[in-house]
């Protein structure tokens, strides 16, 4: 830390945030208004130390593990961090001697961040959390929900399910990246050509969704490395149609932008209905294309290669929901990259890792052949072609079970089964 901290320093920090912020004077100022920035002040105290994280990162050119997960369920932030960083006994006296106010009546105005729903979530925040604290270069990527699942009440003994506007006070945490952004692409044609004796995969008439980063730092315990979970909130290309919207047709106008910006706004939408499916894909692709794309942007920024991308990074994808990382990383490496079949694949199985939360089969994610191809043919078309392989090495191992291989088959009876494609092609697989 660059300043020693004590009572007048926090004091001076927490009155100067209220006027900049709010124009207010402490006597004036809402327990809402504290919250806002007290979370701000330890959101810098956090940064001073995600700050020199990075240069450390940057010098040592060590492995990162980059940690996939549909939901991070990292509850309230503020007695989070503020416990982390060591301070709570100096933030406690401040606001008591100050402001007549007690810490826990701050805790109490923030909301649970709508970021996860179960052990699965939570198990990715503890993740993280454990990392960060043994010091471990880590960074975590899912979605930036906005309403979460939903908001619970009970009315005449039925449940009424509400939106969960967890960003009214989480927004505080966030820090947007907007030079990350990343461009994901749905739907379309894929066309087939030959290059210098080569074939080579060219995806046009697709849709186009822009993924757009958000930071939270992720502290430890004590540590003074902080990592960084990464949300990503999707934004329209198209903010609006003018010439719609010059005809009168105002719901229209805005039709391609809410279609787009769906995608990011409630964790695990009912999937019992065609469009329900459809959005679930759409989420996971969206999650996972912009985060190998962000891998790779940056490994190529700092080694100029992919080549060592196993040596410097593990992808550990946790369930089935970000297993499209697999194919989308083989995706980049050969059609962007022009690596060889043989090559990408080499590279992609010996930095992907899985964690499987259930061994029952109907609990097991599987996708329709005619939406996946629909809505991502490039991508079905290497899944296609890892199956292909895979298969080949089943009928070595076990000639004459046809039955047995379907069961293992990764593409079979019209469908995708996704934890089969993570076993067939991670290098470590646990199960909790």
């Amino acid at each position: 830390m660059r300043f020693h901290l004590d009572k007048n320093l926090i004091n001076q920090w927490i009155e100067g945030k209220l006027k900049r912020h709010f124009g207010k004077e402490p006597d004036e100022a809402s327990a809402e208004q504290l919250f806002t920035v007290c979370a701000y002040i330890a959101r810098d105290l956090l940064m001073e130390y995600w700050v020199d994280t990075q240069d450390v990162l940057e010098r040592r050119q060590g492995k990162r593990v980059y940690y996939l997960s549909m939901e991070f369920l990292i509850g309230k932030s503020l007695k989070n961090e503020l416990f982390n960083l060591g301070v709570t006994d100096l933030f406690e006296s401040v606001l008591k001697e100050n402001y007549g106010i007690r810490l826990d009546e701050l805790f109490d105005v923030e909301k649970d961040a709508a970021l996860g729903n179960g052990g699965l979530g939570r198990l990715a925040a503890c993740f993280m959390s454990a990392l960060t604290t043994r010091d471990y270069p880590a960074m975590g990527f899912t979605i930036l929900y906005e309403y979460g699942v939903f908001r619970q009440r009970i009315l005449e003994g039925m449940q009424v399910e509400l939106p969960d506007n967890w960003l009214e006070t989480g927004d505080v945490w966030i820090i947007p990246k907007i030079d990350e952004t990343q461009e994901v692409r749905f739907n379309g044609i894929v066309d087939t050509v030959y290059d210098n004796g080569r074939l080579k995969f060219i995806h046009k008439d697709y849709a186009t969704v822009l993924a757009v980063a958000n930071d939270m730092l992720v502290s430890g315990y004590r540590s003074k490395t902080v990592n960084t979970l990464r949300l990503w909130s999707a934004k329209s290309t198209q903010t609006i149609d003018m010439a719609l919207f010059s005809r009168g047709e105002y719901a229209k106008s805005m039709e391609q932008k809410a279609i787009s910006e769906v995608i990011s706004k409630v964790l695990y939408p009912e999937d019992n209905h065609t469009e329900g499916k459809s959005l679930r894909l759409k989420q996971q692709y969206f999650f996972v294309s912009a985060t190998i794309q962000s891998i790779i942007k940056k490994h190529k920024s700092q080694y100029k290669t992919l080549s060592n991308l196993n040596e410097k990074v593990v992808i550990h994808i946790n369930d089935t929901h970000p297993a499209l990382a697999i194919p989308e990383l083989m995706r980049i490496l050969i059609d962007e990259e022009d690596y060889e079949w043989d090559a990408a694949w080499r590279i992609t199985t010996s930095c992907i890792a899985y964690t499987n939360h259930t061994v029952l089969y109907e609990a097991l994610e599987r996708w329709t052949v005619d939406l996946f191809k629909r809505l991502l043919p490039r991508v079905y078309m290497i899944v296609e072609e890892i199956n292909r392989r895979f298969c080949e090495k089943l009928n070595e191992v076990f000639p004459n079970e046809r039955d047995r291989v379907s069961k293992l088959a990764i593409v079979a009876n019209e469908e995708i089964r996704m934890a089969n494609l993570c076993v067939a092609s991670c290098f470590s697989v646990n199960g909790v």
